[in-house]
């Protein structure tokens, strides 16, 4: 199982890079969110993702994540958006039979 995923990596990550249509790979500053217009920040952080990496695989196999941070001391929250191909998600305990997906999700 361990090695069917490292394969799926490297396989996608080669089909990537051959298929990327970003030519050039500009710096790109990491976008910062307070908790206010979390759509636009996650939309702004994707479009900065997609000058860098442009490809099928980017289209089919792969998604955004938000992580939230908030400071125990002075409650200041720190929105963070992140790109992923791979989402490794627990399987419930509870579960015998009949999962699906999105349980899993929920779980997550």
């Amino acid at each position: 199982q361990h090695d069917a995923h490292e394969f799926l990596t490297f396989l996608l990550d080669a089909l990537h890079e051959d298929l990327n249509r970003c030519k050039s790979k500009p710096l790109v500053a990491e976008v910062e969110c307070d908790g206010n217009d979390q759509e636009r920040s996650a939309a702004r952080a994707w479009e900065g993702y997609l000058r860098r990496d442009k490809s099928i695989i980017v289209d089919l196999f792969q998604g955004q994540l938000r992580s939230t941070l908030e400071c125990l001391e002075c409650k200041k929250v720190r929105i963070k958006f992140d790109s992923f191909q791979f989402l490794s998600v627990p399987i419930p305990q509870n579960q015998q039979h009949n999962l699906d997906l999105e349980q899993c999700i929920e779980e997550f």
